[in-house]
């Protein structure tokens, strides 16, 4: 399977790869970079060139742990997506934890509840 990796998993830093023949993002691992701001605006970049060419994306969050400084740049990556998604395109965006994740979960439908980003929450069993 094809894949572009936007940003290369690391010990603190999320990876981010889009595999092109589902037209899925995903973005997976830690997220506790020094400076999030690098790796989510290089990703907010990629999401807006995606969008200049296609009408649609599948979104796939499962992250392990985030901090407060990326959770913030992340919850402006999920803004933007909704709007295109209220804009016309095909944008689902999915939320996944762990089982035993309460953070995770919590994290989420903050997320979802608050902010109006339609997000499907799932449990990885």
């Amino acid at each position: 399977m094809e894949k572009y990796v936007i940003q290369e998993e690391l010990k603190n830093c999320p990876g981010i790869i889009y595999y092109p023949d589902d037209n899925r993002l995903e973005l997976f691992g830690r997220s506790i970079p020094e400076n999030p701001e690098l790796i989510f605006r290089r990703l907010d970049e990629w999401i807006t060139l995606h969008f200049k060419k296609n009408n649609g994306l599948d979104v796939n969050i499962k992250l392990e742990y985030i901090n407060s400084g990326s959770s913030k740049y992340l919850y402006e990556i999920l803004k933007s997506l909704t709007g295109y998604n209220r804009s016309g395109k095909l944008v689902k965006m999915k939320w996944l934890y762990e089982e035993d994740d309460e953070g995770m979960l919590e994290l989420g439908e903050h997320y979802r509840d608050t902010a109006g980003i339609p997000l499907e929450i799932d449990m990885i069993i």
